[in-house]
């Protein structure tokens, strides 16, 4: 696939230093994976200015570079200088693949925690209903039953619309997708239309890229700004952000949904530790419905409420959504439960306060006859430093024990943000072990019959990023390893 230069250019355009009728092939931002005639974008990131790379990038094969920089020296290739690089990333690619106002029905979910699980539920259900989708989300991409990995939640502009174009070409009619902060701080869904908007809830997450939380949550409210005419939004009222979007989105077709909704009432919950079964009990208008998911914790009921209104209010049948639950498939990473000798062992995405407050309230809910609750967890370098203590008074208020390990440690000291999780706690009921797969054998060995040992922070992420490395990581087979290693039977 191939286009003009000429065909590419929007208003956020201030100078074309070359000639326009070029051709133009695909798009990156890595110098690296730049193929001949592609068109190069030099984004300043959190980390590199890709302007540092344009060199590179020409030698590569790139006839167009992209910048916010003037121009200072003459390159071999064509020079266009955007007032707004993220809005011409997200212009010039929809231009690029025919992707402005596609012919798809488009999903967006927001929020702190809970995206991956409701996405997952809203695109599992459709695609039951013989439907093919387009999935994006931090658990990988897939496109009409063919899936991909990503090191995003929601990817650049240009992989989006790529993604979309394909989905397109394969006869897609539905697009379910998480969106992140940074997707729209960034402007990677720019110029996309939503017919519906999912908020889930907003705490203490990202504020490496966010001065504030009204900050971040002004970002996530842009979501329902994107709206189609005629697009509904679903929102949280149990959560104070949640409510916030009630006053603030009147314009918007909107219902709200919880135990203190006018719209969705959340009227009962209840969990089966033996099958690990939860039902919900809801009330619309007078009239109650009710349907079970084997998954516990009310954070994910709350998930599950959210994906089947959603549905519900873009008209699939109510009867098909909730009879479709117990058969999805579980979410990678999220609550996958393991019995390992005698011990229960949860591996769980939790890696904010919120997110590690509520998987651990979910278990101390289950457990039985003084069984103890043993936690792993770790933070990421060169990330959100604040949360850090945070999560490490959750966890030790929370659990009988906890294992204090790393996470992504990307340019920092590991045994820094170790200290920084630990530093005004009391040591009577934790230790540090700095290797997390050291961490999961010490777990294994300390943990009795009974007892649960939580895995936290990265569930699904297959790779540790430890400076410039992407070292293979994950923790469910980290855990089949060491649970081998000291003999231990293993039940998935």
């Amino acid at each position: 696939m191939k286009k003009n230069l000429s065909e590419l250019l929007s208003v956020t355009v201030k100078q074309v230093h070359g000639k326009t009728d070029v051709w133009v092939t695909g798009f990156s931002s890595d110098s690296r994976q730049i193929a001949s005639d592609n068109m190069f974008f030099a984004v300043k990131g959190e980390q590199t200015d890709g302007n540092k790379f344009i060199h590179d990038a020409i030698k590569n094969g790139a006839s167009v570079i992209v910048s916010e920089d003037p121009l200072e020296k003459v390159f071999d290739a064509v020079y266009v200088q955007v007032a707004d690089i993220y809005q011409f990333m997200a212009e010039s690619s929809a231009r690029f693949y025919n992707t402005i106002d596609p012919a798809l029905t488009i999903i967006g979910v927001t929020g702190t925690n809970g995206k991956t699980t409701t996405a997952h539920f809203i695109n599992e259900i459709i695609k039951s209903c013989s439907i093919k989708t387009i999935f994006i989300g931090t658990t990988g991409i897939e496109i009409c039953g063919k899936v991909f990995h990503t090191d995003y939640t929601t990817p650049p502009a240009f992989e989006l619309h790529r993604i979309l174009r394909e989905g397109i070409d394969l006869q897609a009619s539905h697009v379910i997708m998480e969106v992140s902060s940074h997707a729209l701080k960034y402007k990677r869904v720019w110029g996309l239309k939503f017919d519906a908007a999912v908020f889930t809830n907003l705490s203490h997450e990202h504020l490496e890229i966010h001065p504030s939380m009204e900050d971040y949550f002004q970002t996530k409210l842009k979501l329902f700004s994107m709206l189609k005419i005629g697009g509904v939004g679903l929102t949280n009222a149990d959560d104070k952000y949640g409510k916030q979007i009630i006053n603030e989105c009147r314009s918007v077709k909107l219902y709200d949904y919880g135990h203190t909704a006018d719209k969705i009432k959340l009227i009962q919950l209840a969990s089966v530790e033996a099958t690990r079964v939860q039902s919900i009990v809801y009330e619309i208008g007078g009239s109650q419905y009710n349907f079970n998911i084997p998954m516990i914790g009310a954070y994910n009921a709350y998930n599950a409420l959210a994906a089947a209104e959603t549905l519900a209010a873009l008209k699939f049948d109510r009867k098909t959504i909730h009879d479709a639950f117990m058969s999805i498939p579980p979410v990678a990473g999220r609550l996958e439960w393991y019995d390992i000798g005698e011990t229960k062992v949860i591996i769980d995405f939790a890696h904010t306060p919120d997110g590690l407050d509520k998987l651990i309230k979910a278990v101390r809910e289950l457990r039985k006859n003084n069984a103890q609750i043993i936690t792993i967890f770790g933070c990421p370098g060169s990330r959100d430093i604040s949360k850090r203590p945070l999560m490490g008074k959750i966890a030790a208020e929370l659990s009988d024990y906890v294992i204090v390990t790393t996470d992504d440690i990307h340019f920092e000291n590991p045994d820094r943000i170790i200290m920084d999780i630990v530093k005004d706690l009391e040591k009577t009921n934790l230790e540090t072990v700095t290797d997390r797969r050291e961490a999961i054998a010490r777990g294994l060995q300390i943990a009795k019959k009974g007892d649960f040992l939580l895995i936290a922070g990265r569930g699904h992420e297959k790779y540790q990023y430890v400076k410039d490395r992407k070292i293979p990581f994950l923790d469910k087979d980290v855990l089949f390893e060491e649970a081998e290693k000291a003999g231990l039977r293993t039940q998935k």
